[in-house]
């Protein structure tokens, strides 16, 4: 190798080495905050704050460098620590759903997740439809649907209701699994409530509830006999 090549290898390797990234230690804790968890589409943003402790029990260094993913919209592609806490915007796009966040920072990693919808939930109304479900009849179950309105009394569409029944009795169940259900460009979600409850049995009352991501819930009864 001549003399010219090996000083150009030498101010490679040096200029390599300066900007090697700060990364956090190997065991080092890191905890994911997301401030809103529920944000709308269309521009909004989420704050997304990586808290980080070294082994040791005391934050990492400032200006450890921490990189950011998301599933959905757009996120800074990394921060810098400042007393072990670094933060990045999430921010919305058109679409709507689930972002899943990614943190890493050497060894360690992290996650949380932000519900994107097109607006905010204010209210969710829910019925049933028949209120009434007769055993004797074969199809034995009913239509749950949520309307779920902003605070301008405007619906809402693609956005996630999750439904779930009272007390989780034996013989009845939601055709969704408790997966989330997006609504329509009308506002409305729907799942269906199934039994198998015996006909010799007295009547009884199901109560099934419809949250939205952000924790507005309505619910509705329906009578099985």
């Amino acid at each position: 190798m001549t003399r010219k090549a090996l000083v150009a290898l030498l101010a490679l390797a040096s200029v390599t080495c300066n900007q090697a990234i700060l990364t956090s230690p190997a065991g080092s804790t890191m905890t994911l905050i997301a401030n809103p968890t529920f944000i709308a589409a269309n521009g909004e943003v989420s704050v997304i704050s990586a808290v980080v402790i070294e082994p040791t029990g005391q934050p990492v260094v400032d200006g450890t460098v921490i990189q950011f993913f998301t599933s959905l919209g757009r996120i800074d592609a990394q921060g810098e620590t400042n007393d072990g806490v670094a933060r990045v915007n999430l921010q919305s796009d058109t679409n709507s759903g689930s972002a899943d966040i990614t943190a890493i920072s050497g060894a360690n990693t992290a996650t949380t997740t932000v519900t994107i919808g097109s607006g905010r939930p204010a209210l969710v109304i829910v019925s049933a439809d028949p209120p009434r479900i007769e055993t004797t009849t074969p199809q034995r179950r009913s239509r749950i649907t949520a309307n779920v309105l902003d605070s301008d009394g405007n619906p809402i569409r693609n956005v996630p209701v999750f439904f779930s029944i009272v007390g989780s009795p034996a013989t009845e169940t939601l055709a969704s699994g408790g997966q989330p259900i997006f609504t329509d460009t009308n506002g409305q979600a729907s799942d269906f409530l199934q039994t198998s409850y015996s006909k010799k049995d007295v009547p009884k009352t199901v109560t099934v509830t419809a949250t939205t991501a952000n924790n507005i819930s309505s619910i509705t009864s329906v009578t099985i006999n």
